[in-house]
């Protein structure tokens, strides 16, 4: 059997899924849907025909597409994505009904804020509340649910928080301060890292979480002068830590520096006291670095400086 082209690939997925699932029972929904301003993810949506209503398992196509033509067998590729669905019938996503979130209070508590490409969200950005960093945008996001490191969130759109008519600054505050609770901050040298995410549990408290008032924290010195600035339990959410009221302020005096920080990642922020570090080098590395990096995973390439006189955080 000749190799299936990828339109293909997707048809048949499409009827497969759902002859096993049940034709009488339920259809399948092309949901595609826009991930950045240029980049469209192809999903399909497993839709209950009796029930329009709801929350429904739903496959994006392109993994599963990769998949078969690294030379997965065909029908390995549809058991995996049917088992995938049949687990999410079985035991139905805990999400709340979006239709809450029309009310500021039934919302106030689930607001938190990701950073994701200025550049690259332009036009999405139009439809929803945001505060801009030179090349980062920090979004108003609703976090839907939470399961170990992995998050359900949906940005909010514009035309709720009109309706909500709430200061943005407010809002904003809000936001931050329900991700620093939920997601708190983290700092290692960069040279722990290396040994992979794995050992960072390993690492007494005291020595990675710097924001805790009870807790005395003492720094892991790095030879590189170079630190990884990340959240515990946010998934790739980790560079939000350096938009966190009060943590470059609180760096900057257990460094008794400025600060440079790095943001090529959505994963992690790089932290470089100015004193210790070449700015050059450090463009240079995001430059390099955000270039490797899957399009969806991208921040900015550019450093930014936290300044102790004034406060202030600015791209240069």
């Amino acid at each position: 059997m000749a190799r299936l082209g990828y339109d293909e690939f997707k048809e048949y997925c499409m009827k497969s899924v759902v002859k096993v699932l049940g034709e009488d029972k339920y259809e399948a929904d092309p949901q595609p849907f826009k991930q950045t301003d240029e980049i469209v993810i192809d999903s399909v949506r497993i839709v209950e025909k009796n029930n329009k209503t709801g929350h429904f398992p739903s496959f994006r196509v392109r993994p599963f597409y990769s998949d078969y033509c690294n030379g997965k067998p065909l029908g390995e590729v549809m058991l995996h994505i049917v088992k995938t669905i049949e687990e999410v019938l079985d035991k139905p996503l805990d999400l709340p009904d979006p239709g809450i979130f029309s009310a500021f209070d039934a919302a106030k508590d689930s607001l938190i804020i990701r950073p994701i490409s200025y550049a690259s969200n332009k036009k999405l950005l139009q439809d929803h509340m945001h505060k801009r960093f030179g090349g980062v945008a920090v979004v108003l996001y609703m976090l839907m649910q939470q399961s170990g490191e992995s998050l359900m969130t949906a940005k909010v759109p514009r035309s709720i928080t009109e309706e909500w008519g709430l200061d943005k600054d407010f809002l904003m505050r809000i936001a931050l301060e329900n991700t620093a609770r939920l997601f708190p901050p983290f700092i290692l040298p960069l040279e722990i890292t290396f040994q992979g995410v794995e050992i960072f549990p390993q690492i007494p408290v005291s020595n990675r979480f710097f924001m805790d008032p009870v807790i005395p924290f003492e720094l892991i010195p790095s030879g590189l002068h170079t630190y990884y600035l990340s959240v515990d339990k946010g998934g790739i959410n980790g560079a939000s830590a350096a938009f966190y009221p009060g943590v470059l302020e609180k760096l900057a005096s257990i460094f008794n520096d400025d600060l440079y920080v790095s943001l090529p990642c959505i994963r992690e922020a790089m932290v470089h006291p100015v004193s210790k570090s070449d700015v050059s080098a450090l463009n240079h590395g995001a430059n390099s670095l955000i270039r490797t990096l899957d399009p969806l995973e991208r921040l900015s390439p550019s450093v930014y400086r936290y300044s102790r006189s004034d406060k202030k955080f600015r791209m240069l």
